[in-house]
């Protein structure tokens, strides 16, 4: 199972598929989608997190599935183009977070992704990868 979203990621990233015009301009869309659930997920994490923190009652901390679901609908959307999302993976895989294992060479493709669509953060993080990498 592993091995086959593995697969289907890499070929994703090394391989994008030709589409037309029409297919480019509903897959934006759906990118977008896909992003904003993510970012609904990712407050949601944070919002379980600081509930399990300041209650420390008897029920589980939810945050790591809600990171899950986040880190899913990015991935989503950033196989689909969509150039913030790709800056949240890499960042995600820079700093650890979104559950995602640190990961430098995974972090540098998907912010020279960001970068290479004009995302001026990733530019700059991508900048200053080497001195996070030295520095950790």
């Amino acid at each position: 199972m592993i091995k086959s979203l593995i697969n289907l990621i890499t070929s994703a990233l090394f391989h994008p598929p030709l589409q037309s015009p029409k297919e480019a301009k509903f897959s934006f869309f759906e990118a977008g989608n896909d992003y904003a659930q993510g970012e609904y997920f990712e407050r949601l994490a944070s919002y379980h997190h600081q509930s399990f923190v300041l209650h420390l009652n008897d029920q589980p901390d939810l945050s790591p599935t809600d990171y899950r679901n986040a880190m899913w609908n990015f991935l989503r959307a950033a196989l689909k183009g969509h150039k913030e999302a790709q800056y949240k993976l890499g960042i995600g895989y820079l700093k650890g977070e979104l559950g995602l294992e640190r990961n430098f060479s995974l972090a540098e493709q998907w912010l020279r992704k960001a970068a290479a669509q004009g995302h001026t953060l990733a530019d700059y993080t991508l900048l200053h990868l080497y001195d996070d990498i030295v520095l950790s």
